[in-house]
C-alpha cells in the first residue's frame, strides 16, 4: 500500500498494511498510524506484557516485527504525547477484539474461498442477525449451514442480508453502534462465518453485510482522541457527539475517508462479499441526522466516490434512509438500490380499523405506476421491533391477522420493485424479535406452517415469473366497484396477469371479465375461473391471476 495515497484519502487498502500481519513462521508484523504521538509501544502475550518501542516513521506510522507472536496472543498499545502522557488504545485494524474489548488479538486468515455468486434480476433479502443464529447453532458444521442455506433458498430469497457483524459492546444496539470496524463480532468465528458465506455461494444465495459509518463507541480504548488528536472525530464539540451519545466520524478528514473505504472493501475482499448495505444513510446525510440542520455536503461527495469504486469492484451498494428518501434527498449518491421507510406507511394503513381504509386508490396507483426499479420495498428488523410487537401482532384484530399478513405480502411482492424481509417475517412470527429469546426462527403452529407455504408460493411466482420487471412490466388500475378494493391488470412477456387486493373485511362477488388461472390465493382458493363466473372474495383474501384464452 502507498501511505502517501492513504493519508490524502485515495487508498481503500488499509487493510492490507496496517494492523498485524504474519510476516514469517514465528513472526507477526504490527503497524499503526498516530501521526501526533511522540511514541508508541505495544505489550502482550509475546512479550510478556512488557512494553516494547515500534519504530516511527515520517508519515506518522509506527511499526515493529514480534519474534515468537502467534495467532491468538492478545496485545495492546500505548501511545506519549510529547509531554510523556500515555493512552491505551486497542489496534483499529485487528480482526480480533476480546470479549471484554480490553485487548486486541493477532489473527491469521487462513480460509480460502472456492465459490462465487451469480449476480440474478432481482433482490430479494433476507435479513438476519449472525448473533441469534449462532446462538441456535446454525454455525456449528456445514451440514447446519447447508440445512439453513436451503431453507433460504426454497423461499426464493436470492440474498442473505446480515446485519451488522463488526464488533459491538452495547447489545440493544444490535450492532447499530460499532465498537471497532474491522473486528468481527467476538461472538462469531471469522472461518465458520466465511465458511457459510462459500457454502452459500456454492448452492446460490449471495451474501450482503450492512455497516453504519457514521460513528463509534465512545470508549476511551476506542478511536477517540486516538493519538492525543481527534484523528477521527470532528473537532467541534457541538458534533462531537451523537444523539445516542456515540462518537461521529470525520469524513471531511483524508485519513477517514481512507479509513472509511478500507472498512468496506476489507469485508467485500477478504470475506467474498456481493456488496453493502449502508444503514441509517439520515445520521451522514444531515449535520447530528437532523434535516433541519442541513446537509453534510462532506459525505455526499464521498458516498458518490465510495460507491463509484463499490461499484468498479461489480459489487452492489445499497443505501437505507430512514424515511421518504425523494422527499428529502432526491440526489443520485451513486448506490445501485435505495431502501427507505416509503413502505411502512403500509403498515399503519394495516393497524387501522378497516372501516378506514378506503380512498387508498392513489396510494396503490402510486406504487403501481412509479418506477421502483433502484428501490428496494418492504420490511426490515425495525419492523418487528417497534411498538413492542412483530409484524404480524401489528395487523389490525384478533382473528385476521394472518389474512392481512398475507395481503399485505402479496400488495408488496406484486409491486415492480425489489424486496426485503426481515428473519421470522416470512412465516408470520407471533414474536418481535429479541436476541435473548432464541425461538424466533422456531415454527410452532400450524398458522405458521401455513404462512411458510403461501410465502414460498409468492416469492416463487416473484422470482421466477415476474422475474426481470426493468420495464417489460405494463400494469393497468381497472375501475372496480367496491370498498377499498383494488384491481391491476398486468402485461408481462405477452402474458395477461390480474392482481386483486381486498383492504377490508367485506366479502365481494365480482364477475370475472377474463378466463383466469389462480397463481396465489390467499384463502388457497386455487381454481381456474370461467369469464363471467362470480370471483368470490373473502375478508382481506388476495389473489394472483394469469388471465388466458380457453
Amino acid at each position: 500500500m502507498d501511505t502517501r495515497n492513504y493519508l490524502e484519502g485515495k487508498s481503500n487498502e488499509g487493510f492490507k498494511f496496517f494492523g498485524n500481519h504474519k510476516k514469517g513462521n514465528k513472526s507477526y508484523i504490527f503497524r499503526l498510524l498516530a501521526p501526533n504521538a511522540e511514541n508508541v509501544y505495544i505489550k502482550g502475550d509475546f512479550n510478556n506484557w512488557e512494553s516494547e518501542k515500534l519504530r516511527k516513521y515520517n508519515t506518522g506510522v509506527f511499526s515493529k516485527t514480534i519474534k515468537n507472536s502467534k495467532v491468538n496472543d492478545e496485545y495492546i498499545y500505548i501511545i506519549e504525547d510529547k509531554n510523556g502522557n500515555k493512552i491505551y488504545k486497542l489496534d483499529p485494524y485487528a480482526k480480533i477484539q476480546n470479549k471484554d474489548f480490553s485487548n486486541s488479538i493477532v489473527y491469521d486468515d487462513s480460509y480460502k474461498f472456492s465459490y462465487k455468486y451469480k449476480n440474478k434480476k432481482n433482490l430479494n433479502l433476507y435479513q438476519v442477525n449472525l448473533r441469534y443464529l449462532n446462538e441456535i447453532g446454525v454455525f456449528d458444521d456445514d451440514k447446519s449451514i447447508t440445512k439453513y442455506i436451503e431453507y433460504i433458498k426454497n423461499l426464493n430469497f436470492s440474498h442473505i442480508l446480515f446485519m451488522p457483524i463488526t464488533s459491538y459492546k452495547d447489545v440493544e444496539s444490535l450492532g447499530y453502534s460499532p465498537f471497532s470496524f474491522f473486528s468481527l463480532d467476538s461472538n462469531l468465528d471469522i472461518d465458520k462465518i466465511k465458511r457459510f458465506i462459500d457454502l452459500s455461494h456454492r448452492d446460490g444465495l449471495g451474501v450482503l453485510v450492512e455497516f453504519s459509518l457514521n460513528e463509534f463507541d465512545n470508549s476511551e480504548k476506542s478511536l477517540i482522541n486516538f493519538d492525543f488528536s481527534n484523528m477521527y472525530n470532528y473537532d467541534y464539540e457541538d458534533i462531537l457527539y451523537n444523539y445516542k451519545e456515540n462518537i461521529n466520524l470525520d469524513i471531511g478528514k483524508d485519513m477517514v475517508k481512507s479509513f472509511v473505504k478500507s472498512i468496506i472493501f476489507y469485508w467485500i475482499k477478504e470475506f467474498n462479499l456481493d456488496g453493502v448495505f449502508i444503514s441509517n444513510l439520515e445520521d451522514v446525510i444531515f449535520w447530528q441526522g437532523d434535516i433541519s440542520r442541513g446537509i453534510n455536503e462532506k459525505w455526499l461527495n464521498f458516498l458518490k466516490d465510495l460507491n463509484e469504486e463499490i461499484k468498479n469492484e461489480s459489487k452492489i451498494s445499497i443505501g437505507n434512509y430512514n424515511s421518504i428518501y425523494n422527499n428529502d434527498i432526491n440526489k443520485d449518491l451513486g448506490f445501485s438500490y435505495i431502501f427507505d421507510r416509503s413502505f411502512s406507511n403500509i403498515i399503519k394503513l394495516f393497524q387501522k380499523i378497516p372501516f378506514y381504509r378506503d380512498n387508498y386508490k392513489e396510494m396503490v396507483k402510486k406504487y403501481f405506476e412509479r418506477d421502483l426499479n433502484n428501490f428496494i420495498l418492504g420490511f426490515n428488523y425495525y419492523d418487528s421491533l417497534s411498538e413492542g410487537c412483530s409484524l404480524l401482532m401489528k395487523m389490525y384484530s384478533e382473528d385476521f391477522k394472518y389474512d392481512q399478513l398475507k395481503t399485505l405480502f402479496t400488495f408488496l411482492y406484486s409491486i415492480k420493485s425489489n424486496k426485503i424481509i426481515f428473519m421470522g417475517d416470512e412465516f408470520g412470527s407471533i414474536e418481535k424479535f429479541d436476541l435473548r429469546k432464541l425461538s424466533r426462527i422456531k415454527i410452532n403452529k400450524d398458522e405458521e406452517e401455513d404462512f411458510l407455504e403461501f410465502f414460498k408460493d409468492l416469492s416463487y411466482i416473484y422470482n421466477n415469473i415476474f422475474n426481470n420487471f426493468s420495464g417489460k412490466i405494463k400494469d393497468e388500475i381497472l375501475e372496480i366497484e367496491g370498498y377499498s378494493l383494488y384491481a391491476i391488470k398486468r402485461l408481462y412477456k405477452k402474458k395477461n396477469y390480474l392482481l386483486l387486493f381486498n383492504f377490508t373485511d367485506l366479502i365481494y362477488n365480482l364477475k370475472s371479465p377474463y378466463f383466469l388461472d389462480t397463481l396465489i390465493s390467499t384463502k388457497n382458493n386455487k381454481k381456474s375461473i370461467e369469464k363471467d363466473e362470480i370471483i368470490n372474495i373473502k375478508p382481506f383474501e388476495s389473489f394472483i391471476f394469469q388471465i388466458y384464452k380457453p
